[in-house]
């Protein structure tokens, strides 16, 4: 992993939206505290920003997220010794319905009643340390785990759906032994630094707390985060896969979703201006493009 400057070495294309980037919200004490760690205490530092980064906060789930939740068949699988939960809906080929970082399940139930009329199984989890499912603390390597563990529970996986970090989880997932015939990614990352960026912005640690924060977390997770983002995995692609990402994003910058669009060979990019990064999930429009995307079949044009 190189050294973090103090952009946190965001890829070109996009080192100019850092501006319009929301930082993570933190109380004021919690980032004067970590201001003065920073300097004065550099190694505990990195421990507790390692905690507070890999703890996903928690999102309320809407009252029409919990209907159709309430609908769905409860499952549970065990990913790395911990359960890992989940509805399902209908019958057919399944298609995954992944949430992103701070998410849960409930987020992608629009998606679920056009998937099953289109004659999909839906299958919606809440990956590890979020929702419904176990632990307190979550990464890349965990959401890939449990997904490869729904696509050994419901395979063969016709396509998958994902926002924002769940997108680099599949990525990851695809390229570390998933089988996927389509993905659809909504507002996904080309790499990690965005996430970074918004991170130290938020909480102040300094540059080399940061970087000690991130060597600890590769020997916790036995990975090199060089290698395993979205734009490393994606030139070795043959999913076929369709973005969707609005181009005033605040929290993944669209620049990152077209980049790994390009990167990916054969990918398509449609712009959804004006939708955010969460409502984008719920645009009727969105929904549409991506069920009917996930249907077609190899050599179909993008869908209108």
């Amino acid at each position: 992993m190189q050294p973090l400057d103090a952009t946190l070495a965001l890829p070109s294309s996009v080192n100019s939206t850092t501006g319009r980037l929301r930082p993570i919200p933190v109380p004021p004490w919690l980032r004067a505290g970590m201001r003065v760690a920073s300097a004065l205490a550099p190694g505990a530092a990195a421990r507790v920003g390692r905690k507070l980064f890999f703890t996903p906060p928690r999102a309320r789930v809407r009252d029409e997220e919990r209907a159709v939740l309430a609908r769905g068949e409860r499952f549970s699988l065990e990913v790395g010794g911990q359960r890992v939960v989940g509805r399902v809906w209908g019958e057919g080929p399944a298609v995954l319905l992944v949430h992103g970082w701070g998410g849960h399940a409930g987020q992608m139930t629009p998606l679920v009643d056009p998937a099953v009329a289109a004659g999909f199984r839906a299958v919606a989890i809440d990956l590890p340390g979020h929702g419904e499912s176990a632990g307190s603390i979550s990464s890349l390597v965990h959401f890939a785990s449990a997904l490869r563990g729904a696509g050994a529970l419901f395979g063969p996986v016709r396509g998958v759906a994902a926002h924002s970090f769940g997108a680099a989880g599949t990525a990851y997932a695809i390229s570390s032994g998933l089988a996927v015939e389509r993905a659809v990614f909504f507002a996904p990352p080309l790499g990690f630094e965005s996430f970074w960026f918004r991170f130290r912005t938020g909480v102040g640690v300094s540059p080399r707390v940061m970087d000690r924060m991130l060597r600890e977390a590769e020997e916790w997770l036995e990975v090199r985060f060089d290698g395993i983002a979205p734009a490393d995995v994606a030139p070795r692609m043959t999913t076929p896969l369709l973005v969707l990402h609005d181009p005033e994003d605040r929290e993944v910058p669209f620049e990152e979703g077209a980049e790994l669009a390009r990167r990916w060979p054969g990918a398509e990019l449609r712009a959804a201006p004006g939708l955010g990064h969460l409502r984008i999930l719920r645009d009727e429009g969105c929904v549409a493009a991506a069920v009917r995307f996930l249907g077609s079949s190899p050599g179909d044009k993008s869908p209108g």
